[in-house]
């Protein structure tokens, strides 16, 4: 199958809603991760676990060795605890993570508004209040939140949520060397906050049309530490400069083991298969996904959807269909231009 629109930093640039820089960090309690939805349709039994414990397993699941299915118990158990007004502040804050992963955001953002109805001040809740906004298209809000984050935070955490904030609110270039600027005045305090920062600054360089430079700062950092956000914001650096033998290299060692790998690493490695020639491997396995998710009308990866019909399965339209589906789930700067360059790529009318 053949791609037929070039890869464009435009579009690739930043990570689509599904697998957007989370900015609740690991530092505060909350670490990166990304959309998930559970393939299995089996009972799922309540698990007893600490919050802590529970926290811990989300935090996992941002690397492309884990297996998804292992969150259905977890999101189950929290949603009773809810349900029946027994949850703590900690379970709380898990719950609204899980709540974003499956786009769920205005249920995720009711539960970040009662949690910090009752402390104010909590960064992690804040930090997530704020991506759940840029991930509904309110960066304005989203900015508002990073500023409450004074006092509570780094001067570097608080300043790369107003960046990302701001990114969304008026896109620019400009915001690269702003950044980099402030994580050599204010370094990283963990390694976490650095993986972090260095994934925001990749974004933006690819943004800028700089692929060597976001490759340059996804790698300070060995791999077996990336979130699948950092894999993807680096699989794209790699494709714009035409590497893809170095994704298959080193993502498909990742996933071979894993029965319910992470979408965005299979259109990924599918998309390195075809710049290479190396053969349908995974090409196969992300249709096999799409598929699955037509069938049980599963819409929580559409942006992904949209990128296979777009660049591997050749079909402009369903390419349009699933980024449109995209666009009523999440309205952040990413997904709008997702559909914005797919309406352009197939002429068709902007509207809505």
């Amino acid at each position: 199958m053949k791609r037929i629109f070039p890869i464009s930093l435009t579009l690739t640039g930043l990570l689509t809603a599904s697998v957007v820089t989370f900015i609740a960090l690991a530092l505060i309690g909350v670490k990166q991760a990304v959309a998930h939805t559970y393939h299995s349709h089996k009972p799922v039994k309540p698990v007893t676990m600490t919050a802590a414990q529970m926290s811990e397993l989300v935090n996992q699941s941002t690397h492309p060795d884990f297996n998804e299915q292992e969150l259905a118990p977890v999101m189950a158990t929290l949603k009773t605890l809810a349900e029946a007004e027994r949850i703590t502040h900690q379970e709380r804050l898990v719950y609204a993570r899980l709540l974003q992963h499956q786009h769920n955001f205005a249920a995720a953002l009711k539960e970040l508004d009662t949690l910090l109805t009752e402390r104010p001040n909590q960064p992690a809740a804040l930090l997530l209040r704020a991506n759940v906004q840029l991930n509904q298209g309110e960066p304005a809000l989203a900015r508002q939140t990073c500023l409450q984050l004074m006092g509570t935070t780094s001067e570097l955490v608080m300043a790369t949520c107003l960046l990302e904030a701001t990114m969304q609110l008026s896109p620019s270039t400009q915001y690269y060397s702003q950044l980099h600027n402030i994580s050599e005045k204010f370094p990283a305090a963990s390694k976490d906050v650095a993986l972090w920062v260095n994934e925001v600054l990749a974004d933006l360089a690819l943004f800028a049309g700089e692929p060597a430079i976001a490759i340059s700062h996804i790698e300070q950092q060995p791999d077996s530490e990336w979130p699948i956000s950092s894999w993807v914001a680096w699989s794209k650096a790699k494709l714009a400069l035409q590497q893809g033998e170095d994704i298959l290299a080193r993502l498909s060692p990742k996933i071979a083991n894993n029965p319910a790998p992470n979408d965005s690493a299979l259109l990924y490695l599918a998309l390195a298969e075809q710049q290479t020639g190396a053969g349908e491997k995974w090409t196969t396995a992300m249709a096999e996904r799409v598929l699955v998710r037509e069938q049980r009308g599963d819409t929580t990866h559409a942006a992904e959807v949209a990128l296979y019909y777009l660049h591997l399965a050749a079909e402009p339209q369903q390419a349009l269909h699933w980024a449109n589906i995209n666009w009523q789930q999440a309205k952040s700067f990413n997904d709008e231009q997702l559909l914005s360059k797919i309406r352009r790529l197939t002429g068709s009318a902007i509207d809505g």
